[in-house]
């Protein structure tokens, strides 16, 4: 073969290569944040009857994972430039190993939830910041394209066997096997990580305004909707949590038409096809999971910001 050979080129993330093992410990990180939405439905059942939990308290243990994950991810890219993806990359992943040991031995459900929580946070570093990895490591834009379509792969599979890898732990096993499993993936992760160069950190500017407000706009918004089922929607408390959404809402949206470099630029929502996208991905996943068409815009310009897409 040829110098120029794509299959025998430098950049081939199919050779073992710091190409390779900056792409594999990439998938890693995508797999652990993925699987942890799709596997831990499966053990809610058993989750109830071990902790003696209420309907409020399984949806937390849920939630409470995907409004970090989809709230921080606005700043994550951002942080990811300014440190270095290599850097943001690996404390994203010890964070969320060692969340996943607090998930793990959680003796009660209170503990279970914030240590949730705390994987939601990693997990919206790990993701942005293994994207921008990849890129990195290869320079050939048809190469990384194939090396991209790779990375996005491990979530895939993740989503699709996380229910069967769930269901096969919780009956052999625990529930708490839903969340040990990750340790192994992520010292794994991180071995392979000290083999990766050094990223260069790039200038970013953090929109902690807009941060602050909208995490109080859907976290306000979450609370309503758990506790107002378990309460009632018309429960002071619940009222008190619409209205911190509602008007935390109207604080981003004034703040982001205001500053220079907003984390979700209201431009966003003015294109036919980027409102069409986002309209059809929150029908098809509202009864799941309230946070995911949030995620969607909130990645796509997350990945903008860090040079991966075009604009």
């Amino acid at each position: 073969m040829t110098a120029t050979d794509p299959v025998r080129s430098h950049d081939d993330p199919r050779r073992l290569t710091p190409t390779t093992l900056t792409l594999v410990a990439g998938m890693l990180g995508f797999f652990m944040t993925t699987i942890d939405v799709s596997a831990v439905n499966v053990g809610l059942a058993t989750m109830a009857r071990e902790m003696h939990a209420a309907t409020a308290g399984l949806q937390w243990v849920v939630d409470g994972y995907t409004l970090m994950f989809a709230a921080l991810l606005l700043s994550a890219g951002a942080l990811s430039d300014r440190i270095g993806a290599r850097r943001a990359y690996a404390a994203g992943v010890a964070g969320f190993t060692l969340a996943s040991v607090a998930c793990g031995a959680a003796s009660g459900l209170g503990v279970l939830i914030g240590a949730r929580f705390i994987q939601g946070c990693a997990a919206s570093v790990m993701l942005p910041s293994s994207l921008a990895l990849v890129r990195q490591a290869v320079s050939d834009p048809v190469r990384r394209a194939r090396a991209i379509a790779l990375w996005t792969t491990a979530g895939s599979c993740a989503v699709a066997a996380g229910p069967a890898i769930g269901g096969l732990l919780v009956s052999t096993w625990s529930w708490r096997g839903i969340f040990l499993i990750n340790v192994p993936a992520g010292i794994a992760a991180l071995a392979l990580l000290a083999r990766v160069p050094r990223s260069p950190r790039l200038p970013a500017r953090l929109d902690l305004g807009g941060q602050v407000t909208a995490t109080l706009a859907l976290g306000g918004l979450t609370y309503a909707m758990i506790e107002g089922g378990a309460s009632g929607y018309a429960a002071p408390r619940v009222l008190v949590a619409f209205g911190i959404a509602i008007f935390s809402a109207a604080a981003f949206g004034r703040l982001e038409s205001r500053v220079t470099a907003p984390v979700v630029p209201l431009a966003l929502f003015r294109g036919r096809a980027q409102v069409t996208i986002l309209a059809s991905g929150s029908r098809s996943i509202w009864p799941g999971t309230e946070s995911c068409s949030w995620w969607d815009c909130t990645f796509s310009r997350s990945a903008a910001r860090q040079r991966w897409l075009p604009g």
